[in-house]
């Protein structure tokens, strides 16, 4: 169950708050002003919740790139299915590449 102290306690037994949350494997809830304002949490369940968080934008961003695949398919009825698959494909390769902030290389072909 997690702990709940204030911001004074929590600067006064800022060591004791962190043996709580490593050893317990719990959360010490911060308040200020009587409110929550932050959460202090063991180094491992940091872990877990960055990598939830990145799985969340890495599938955010998966649906935007299919919502834009359907979009540019819709627009793009009358092409040849490997000519929308290679522009499907060059548009997807182009806005991984923005996300990672890698440049675009030239398409293959002729």
């Amino acid at each position: 169950m997690p702990k709940t102290v204030s911001a004074t306690e929590a600067k006064i037994h800022l060591g004791s708050m962190i043996e709580w949350a490593t050893r317990q494997g719990d959360e010490v809830i911060i308040e200020s002003r009587g409110k929550p304002a932050a959460v202090l949490v063991g180094y491992r369940e940091y872990q877990e919740i960055r990598k939830l968080r990145d799985r969340a934008r890495r599938e955010a961003a998966l649906q935007r790139l299919e919502a834009l695949a359907e979009r540019m398919a819709q627009r793009n009825r009358d092409l040849s299915p490997e000519q929308g698959e290679e522009l499907a494909d060059r548009l997807a390769r182009e806005a991984v590449n923005r996300l990672t902030r890698r440049p675009v290389p030239p398409p293959k072909g002729p």
